[in-house]
């Protein structure tokens, strides 16, 4: 299985004197919203803690130019977010920050890019050719099927004539998702497609106590008199929101939240777009968690509401097996059966209960960042032949 060969890496004998300087790249970043950009988040700022971590990303809401956050730099480039409104992140960095931010790039040990069809992925892969340094690529989330054929077709010519030159010029490709890894693995059958699973803070995202979850629940103006259940998710065709809003409501509140989306209806409630900051309290009082998406790398999500002894009822993505058992959480294998897997969570506290318990128990066993951080030093280490005893623990 993928996540017995994730700990034996990370297991590895690594010996090694001096941090590295690290180039990563990434399309979008926080304070834009998704789990992609919090994964990108904890993975750079925990490499910050033995590296020399400079971040290019692009910018969003107001946040723009070189600032140092979490013991790194980090570039913010003026972009142009014209997909944004169809659900489909896909900035066009441009303008004079983007040679700023670039230059501070060209003295790095090894490049670092996130996705293999966007812009920032494409400047990564021509600058460690031109100063021939090492380049990983981490693929979240693979060819994505929409809806719409067109948007579909787009996304193959892309494949086809960006990511295809991405992933030839990268050194080492990773990703967190074993469906993801083996369509990698047949579209690239020379390429060793490295698993290496996400972690998550298990101190920041735990379960409440009776007394905190009302309290909560008042800060954000919920109800108290019926079972909540979260939708978290941006603004996109692939979450599936429009399925569950015609789910039956009569048995719980369903709570929504990611994008501002102005929803209103009988046994609704939507928050707009919830500081990530707050997101931790927000898991904290509701009584479950619904998961409609497709396409996804593994949901960041799902592990901070699991983290939060949140019982969730996921639309099952067979690439999830390699990192989370179907035990710890209501699997469904449709959208009928997420229905009814709602109407069961939201009527039955001892399944509730169970499902809490076996999340929290999942996620502080087995999803750990430390050890996430550590497979990636290991992945850089052996693409640059650098031996590293005291990077340290």
């Amino acid at each position: 299985m993928p996540r017995t060969g994730f700990r034996r890496e990370r297991n590895r004998g690594i010996d090694s004197a001096l941090g590295m300087r690290i180039g990563m790249l990434c399309h979008n970043y926080p304070p834009h919203p998704g789990g992609l950009e919090v994964m990108v988040r904890n993975l750079a700022s925990g490499l910050a803690r033995r590296h020399d971590v400079t971040l290019v990303t692009t910018a969003f809401d107001g946040a723009e130019g070189r600032s140092v956050e979490d013991g790194m730099t980090v570039w913010r480039i003026p972009a142009f977010h014209a997909t944004e409104r169809m659900g489909i992140p896909y900035p066009i960095p441009m303008g004079s920050g983007l040679h700023a931010a670039l230059r501070s790039l060209t003295s790095v040990d090894l490049l670092h890019a996130h996705g293999a069809l966007y812009a920032t992925s494409i400047h990564a892969a021509r600058l460690a050719k031109r100063r021939t340094v090492p380049f990983v690529v981490t693929e979240h989330v693979g060819f994505v099927h929409y809806g719409n054929p067109m948007v579909n077709a787009v996304e193959s010519v892309a494949w086809s004539t960006i990511g295809d030159r991405v992933m030839t010029a990268s050194n080492a490709v990773t990703t967190y998702n074993s469906r993801v890894q083996q369509w990698l693995g047949k579209r690239y059958p020379s390429r060793d497609i490295r698993f290496i699973g996400n972690g998550v803070d298990t101190a920041t995202f735990r379960p409440r106590t009776p007394a905190e979850r009302a309290e909560l629940r008042r800060s954000f103006g919920l109800p108290d008199d019926r079972p909540l259940v979260l939708f978290a998710a941006r603004d996109s065709e692939k979450k599936n929101l429009s399925d569950v809003l015609q789910f039956t409501r009569d048995g719980y509140q369903l709570v929504v939240c990611g994008a501002e989306r102005g929803l209103e209806g009988e046994g609704l409630t939507d928050l707009g777009l919830v500081p990530y900051e707050r997101m931790n309290s927000l898991f904290g009082c509701v009584d479950a968690m619904v998961h409609a998406s497709t396409g996804e790398g593994f949901p960041l999500a799902v592990q901070e509401a699991l983290a939060s002894g949140v019982p969730i009822a996921l639309l099952w993505d067979p690439g999830y097996a390699a990192w989370l058992d179907r035990s710890a959480v209501a699997a469904c294998d449709s959208i009928e059966q997420l229905e009814a897997a709602l109407r069961s969570l939201a009527s039955d506290q001892m399944q509730r209960c169970q499902l809490s318990r076996a999340g929290r128990e999942w996620t502080e066993r087995e999803w750990s960042w430390n050890a996430t951080v550590e497979a990636y030093e290991q992945v850089y280490a052996d693409i640059t032949h650098t031996k590293r005893s005291a990077w340290g623990s």
